[in-house]
């Protein structure tokens, strides 16, 4: 969709769920449908429809943005750009009050598109037009906020921009197609080979493995050789609360919260950081992470110089300025209904029988930058938008979680995210008498097989609620978020 394409349309225009009556605030209904973003609250909820929904509410919105800051740091690229008065917002706690007066709009670097509810259709005006508009008409001292785009919105062209979202950035920030230089090394003891590695001159790394599995050969780190940060719940509840210690209880079994923990041996040919994000599937996990890095992280710009984001989508640049996407879907050899990303696979590593110079240099500048904390605040960025997205749309509608423990929504997400039980053996985890059984039950959902994971996820569950940050609140369907249980006292 073009911003442009938005102008002069009425809510009905954008919302197939008949949600349209011009008495009612459609601002962010219709950032959200330009974006198809729909946590929180939104129009399908609200109409009982089944049609693709979108978040209604603003400071939902809000807190749903990765990053959100003041307008005066905008970054470059298409955003969200929200107005209210400044007691309303607490950007160290990335909160936004449910007040009345309050309004959003997508910011293309030059212009605000945003939905006039006066005139019940789209309008476009600047920056300080904007801010003028509603310092005239809302109550106190009016501030402007930006907010960027959660990981999986559909980004929008501007005819006031390139289509190219990073590629201005990328430009400032690193020559044509240079990058530090990674050089590595091999050293082998007792049958075992390890990789080292260090970019430029800089100081030299534990990379990982040479690990073998169904006749495949790639890269990790055994349990004896774990070095760099480590994901702790406690550092991001305040940001996410429950949905950043379910993701920590799945990161435990997946990675021991590593940030640069990596895995290039199996079929998705390269999974890697805390959460174990995969390359192969579309629209979903590592491809997911990697849009928001070449977008947003400096540091990944310069690591990663070919890659930019074309109409929402990864590409790699060709000679000859030209580029190439990364995000074509093929059938999976074998099981042609299965797509996956051969492309996006092959760039990170192109041989799974071998270990090659080009899998060596991406894992060693990913694991590189993931000592920066900004980087690795990203990678819990779409870990838990990946995570409450499926909450949302699938995992409540397989089972029916509204009000459900925030701990039995964490066994059942740790579960499909690993793909170790069917929806069957869930569904009879939990027909059990209460909670604390029906958690016994999905902790031993694929034990035959997963002994150590489902260990792991029991100790990581008990871990949570000691330290109170699961077991305080149930899911809301209602929301999509996570509500206190009632009587919880923080």
């Amino acid at each position: 969709m073009k911003l442009e394409d938005t102008l002069g349309h009425s809510i009905d225009h954008f919302c197939a769920n008949g949600f349209v009556n011009p008495s009612e605030n459609h601002c962010a209904h219709f950032v959200c449908h330009v974006l198809a973003v729909d946590a929180g609250y939104d129009c399908r909820t609200h109409t009982g429809k089944l049609q693709p929904g979108a978040s209604l509410r603003v400071h939902e919105l809000f807190a749903n943005c990765p990053r959100v800051g003041r307008f005066k740091d905008v970054p470059a690229g298409i955003c969200m750009i929200f107005v209210t008065e400044k007691g309303n917002v607490n950007l160290a706690e990335h909160r936004m009050r449910n007040v009345p007066q309050k309004h959003v709009g997508l910011f293309d670097g030059a212009h605000v598109y945003h939905y006039s509810n006066t005139q019940d259709q789209v309008v476009r005006q600047t920056a300080a037009e904007f801010l003028a508009r509603f310092d005239a008409v809302y109550a106190g001292d009016q501030a402007l906020y930006f907010g960027t785009l959660p990981p999986d919105a559909q980004i929008p062209e501007s005819d006031s921009m390139p289509p190219n979202i990073a590629a201005a950035a990328v430009a400032a920030a690193v020559p044509a197609m240079q990058r530090p230089m990674v050089t590595s090394r091999s050293s082998i003891a007792g049958g075992k080979t390890d990789y080292f590695a260090r970019i430029d001159n800089g100081t030299e790394f534990y990379l990982a493995r040479k690990t073998a599995y169904l006749g495949r050969f790639g890269l990790a780190q055994p349990g004896s050789k774990l070095t760099g940060p480590v994901f702790t719940a406690q550092a991001y509840s305040g940001l996410y609360g429950p949905a950043a210690a379910m993701v920590g209880v799945i990161s435990a079994g997946e990675s021991a919260g590593r940030f640069n923990r990596l895995n290039t041996y199996d079929r998705a040919a390269f999974t890697f950081g805390f959460f174990q994000l995969a390359a192969h599937t579309p629209d979903d996990n590592l491809i997911l992470l990697f849009r928001r890095l070449t977008a947003e992280h400096p540091g990944f710009q310069q690591q990663f110089p070919d890659l930019l984001l074309r109409d929402g989508r990864l590409q790699r640049k060709l000679d000859g300025n030209t580029s190439t996407s990364l995000e074509r879907e093929h059938p999976r050899p074998g099981k042609p209904n299965e797509l996956i990303l051969k492309d996006f696979m092959a760039y990170l590593n192109a041989d799974g029988a071998a270990i090659d110079a080009d899998e060596i240099d991406a894992a060693a500048r990913l694991v590189a930058l993931a000592n920066d904390a900004d980087f690795n605040a990203l990678q819990v960025v779409v870990a838990v938008e990946i995570t409450m997205s499926k909450l949302r749309r699938r995992y409540d509608g397989w089972y029916g979680l509204d009000g459900r423990s925030d701990l039995i929504c964490t066994a059942i997400a740790d579960i499909h995210h690993q793909g170790r039980g069917t929806k069957t053996e869930v569904r009879e985890a939990l027909a059990q008498s209460n909670t604390d059984k029906q958690l016994d039950a999905l902790c031993s959902i694929g034990e035959k097989d997963y002994s150590a994971r489902c260990k792991t996820l029991k100790s990581a569950l008990e871990k949570a609620r000691k330290d109170k940050l699961l077991g305080v609140s149930e899911f809301d369907r209602a929301s999509g978020l996570f509500q206190p249980l009632a009587g919880w006292v923080d």
